[in-house]
C-alpha cells in the first residue's frame, strides 16, 4: 500500500541497513578470537578428520601452519560423507557440510576465522531482509522499519554473538524466523477453501533446514506446531462445531502434520545418524531431565527471563522491571490489535510470542547442568523484536490522541529520538567494547604478545584441553610434550639451541614441575617470565 515516495524512501533505508549489518560483522569479526570448545570443533567437524588433533603428534616440532592444517580443508574432495558419519552421535550435518564447502571452494589450506563469518554474513543479510519487509508490511514506515532491526539486529549485543560466534546460531535464528513467517502465512490463508502448494513446499524445505541446523530446531518447531496447528483448530470447531473436520481451517492442520511427516523422513534419510540422537543421545537426556521437577529446574527458567531482561536493558534495569517493560508492551499491543479489530495481526503476534515462550520454557526447564544463553539467543531477538512491535503500537496510540498534525508528528520524532538514543546507549554498555560479547575474545589474553614472540620457540606442556589450539598456528617452531617426562619428551627438548628463550604453554600448577624438567635437560638456570593468559593455560617466556 506504500506509494512511490514511501518506496524510494524504504529501498534506500533498506540499503543503508544491510550496509551497516556489513559493516557490523567486518568490524566484530576483525576482533574475533578463536578460543571456545565448541568453535574448535566446528573446525575438528568439518575440516579435522583429514589428520589427527594437533596435540596428539607429542615430541615432534612442526610449525604453526602444520597446525592450521588441522583447521583446513587440504584434501582435493569435499568428503561431506565423512563429516556426517562423524557427526552420528553429535549435531546435525548441515552447518558442518557448508564449511566444509566454503572451506573447500574459497579458503582452500587456511583455517581463517573468515569461513565461519562469512557464512554467518549471508544468514544474517537474509533474515535482516526478511524482518525489514516484514516490520515495513506492520508498520508502513521506512524509518520506523529500519530503527527497529537497527536497534534490535545491528546494535545488540545478542545478535553480535550470533554473527560471531562460528557455529550454527545465525543459521538457526533464520530457520526459526523462516518457520514463524511459514506459520504466519498458513494462519493467513487457513480461511481459503484450496491449499497452497507453494505455501506448503517452503514449509518443507524451511523445515528440513531447519532439522539438519541444530537438535534444538526440533524443540521450536514443536512449539510452533502446537501452538499454531492448535489455533487452527480453534478456529475449525468455532466454524463447524461438530464437522469440524470440514472446515479448511481443519485440513490446514492434516496438512501441516503431514508436511512434519515429510520432512521428518526426509531429515531421516538425509542424516540417518539423527535417529541415535533421539533416541538414546540428546533426546533420552531432554526427556529424563525433563521428568526432573527440582527447585533448580524452576530456577533455570527464572534464569531465563533474567537473561532476556539483562540483555535487554543491561544491569541498570532491575528485572522485574525489565520483564515488565518487555511483556507490558507485548500485551499492551496484543489489547490494541483487539480493540481495532485487527484479529488476524493479533493471532500472529499472540502465537508467535506463545512460541517464543513455549520454546524457551522448554529448553531452560531440560537444561543440562551448565546453562548456556546460546541456545536461547534466537528467542531473545524474537522477544525483542516482538517488544518493540508492541512499543510501536502503544506509542502510536496515545500520539494518536494529539490533535494537531503537526504537534503529532514533531511529537512522534522527539520521542522516537529520545527511545532510540536511550536504547542506543544501554546496548552499547551492555556490549561494552566487545567485553559483554560472548565469545568474541578472551579478555585477559593479550594476543599482540603472543605475535611478537612467534619466531621463538613454543613448547605446549601437557595439553589436555582445545582451548587454545587455535593459538598454536601462530608460531614458527611449536612442540607438543606430554607431562609424564619420557624419553621422547627429553629428546625433543634437547633439539632446542643452546641458551634458545621459548614460549612455554603450561597449567598454573605444572609450571614448577616443568621449569624443572626443562632445566635438567637443558643443564641451565631458567627464568618464567608471565606473558598472558590464553583460557586454561598460563603462558610464560621462558629465559
Amino acid at each position: 500500500m506504500m506509494d512511490k515516495k514511501i518506496k524510494t524512501r524504504a529501498l534506500i533505508i533498506g540499503i543503508l541497513l544491510l550496509l551497516t549489518g556489513i559493516l557490523s560483522l567486518f568490524y566484530w569479526g576483525s576482533k574475533k578470537q578463536v578460543w571456545f570448545c565448541d568453535e574448535i570443533y566446528t573446525y575438528e567437524s568439518a575440516n579435522g578428520f583429514e589428520q589427527d588433533w594437533p596435540m596428539e603428534q607429542l615430541d615432534q616440532w612442526m610449525t604453526g601452519k602444520d597446525v592450521d592444517a588441522f583447521f583446513a580443508a587440504d584434501k582435493d574432495t569435499l568428503s561431506l560423507n565423512d563429516i556426517t558419519v562423524r557427526l552420528y552421535n553429535d549435531h546435525v550435518p548441515l552447518y558442518f557440510w557448508l564449511f566444509r564447502m566454503v572451506s573447500f571452494f574459497f579458503f582452500k589450506g587456511s583455517g581463517s576465522i573468515w569461513i565461519g563469518l562469512i557464512i554467518n554474513l549471508l544468514f544474517y543479510l537474509v533474515f535482516l531482509i526478511l524482518c525489514y519487509n516484514l516490520f515495513l508490511q506492520l508498520t508502513n514506515s521506512p524509518i520506523q522499519a529500519g530503527a527497529v532491526l537497527f536497534l534490535t539486529c545491528i546494535v545488540n549485543c545478542v545478535m553480535i554473538e550470533q554473527i560471531t560466534v562460528l557455529r550454527m546460531y545465525m543459521m538457526l535464528l533464520l530457520a526459526e524466523g523462516m518457520l514463524l513467517l511459514g506459520g504466519l502465512q498458513v494462519l493467513h490463508e487457513s480461511g481459503k477453501s484450496k491449499l497452497t502448494p507453494s505455501l506448503f513446499l517452503y514449509l518443507f524445505a524451511v523445515s528440513v533446514t531447519g532439522f539438519l541446523t541444530h537438535y534444538d530446531y526440533w524443540i521450536f518447531y514443536a512449539a510452533e506446531a502446537f501452538v499454531f496447528c492448535l489455533w487452527l483448530l480453534i478456529l475449525a470447531f468455532k466454524r463447524n462445531r461438530k464437522k469440524f473436520w470440514i472446515s479448511p481451517e481443519f485440513r490446514y492442520v492434516v496438512a501441516w502434520t503431514g508436511n512434519f511427516i515429510i520432512s521428518l523422513l526426509t531429515t531421516i534419510w538425509l542424516f540417518p545418524y539423527c535417529r541415535w540422537n533421539l533416541n538414546k543421545g540428546k533426546g533420552q537426556t531432554a526427556l529424563h531431565s525433563f521428568f526432573d521437577f527440582s527447585d533448580a529446574k524452576f530456577g533455570q527458567i527464572a534464569w531465563g527471563y533474567e537473561r532476556i531482561s539483562r540483555v535487554l536493558f543491561g544491569y541498570a534495569v532491575p528485572v522485574v522491571v525489565g520483564m515488565m517493560l518487555v511483556f507490558g508492551c507485548i500485551i499492551g499491543g496484543m489489547i490494541l490489535l483487539y480493540r481495532k479489530k485487527e484479529y488476524k495481526k493479533l493471532a500472529g503476534f499472540l502465537l508467535t510470542v506463545l512460541t517464543a515462550q513455549l520454546y524457551q520454557l522448554i529448553v531452560c526447564f531440560t537444561m543440562p547442568a551448565a546453562m548456556e544463553e546460546r541456545y536461547l539467543w534466537g528467542e531473545f531477538t524474537i522477544m525483542a523484536l516482538c517488544t518493540a512491535w508492541g512499543a510501536i503500537l502503544l506509542l502510536q496510540s496515545c500520539l494518536s490522541k494529539i490533535k494537531k498534525i503537526k504537534v503529532r508528528r514533531i511529537s512522534q520524532w522527539i520521542i522516537g529520538i529520545i527511545l532510540s538514543v536511550y536504547i542506543l546507549t544501554v546496548q552499547l554498555s551492555i556490549i561494552d567494547f566487545g567485553k559483554g560479547v560472548a565469545y568474541l575474545f578472551y579478555e585477559e589474553k593479550d594476543m599482540n604478545l603472543l605475535v611478537e614472540n612467534r619466531d621463538i620457540p613454543w613448547i605446549v606442556y601437557g595439553a589436555t584441553d582445545v582451548y587454545s589450539c587455535y593459538d598454536w598456528r601462530i608460531p614458527e617452531k611449536i612442540c607438543f610434550l606430554s607431562s609424564d617426562i619420557t624419553a621422547e619428551d627429553t629428546a625433543a627438548v634437547q633439539k632446542l639451541q643452546e641458551n634458545e628463550s621459548f614460549v612455554l604453554y603450561s597449567y598454573e600448577d605444572q609450571l614448577t614441575t616443568a621449569l624443572t624438567f626443562f632445566e635438567d635437560t637443558l643443564g641451565r638456570k631458567l627464568s618464567a617470565q608471565y606473558l598472558t593468559k590464553s583460557t586454561n593455560f598460563n603462558v610464560y617466556l621462558i629465559e
